[in-house]
């Protein structure tokens, strides 16, 4: 699994939890923490990845 793919993860884990205990809580502040792990995770989608360098092939 690359790299972004774990932090994308573990922020849409992290939004869960503290959203989910945000509304349990009825805390709004929590709440909106939780949605903005979500909309973090979501933003990092929208990032060009690297090219890829192959050793092979010389430029």
């Amino acid at each position: 699994m690359k790299r972004r793919t774990e932090i994308q993860l573990a922020l849409v884990v992290m939004g869960l939890i503290v959203w989910g205990y945000g509304q349990r809580r009825d805390d709004s502040r929590l709440t909106w923490i939780g949605l903005a792990f979500f909309a973090a995770a979501t933003v990092l989608r929208l990032f060009k990845k690297r090219p890829e360098h192959d050793p092979e092939q010389e430029p």
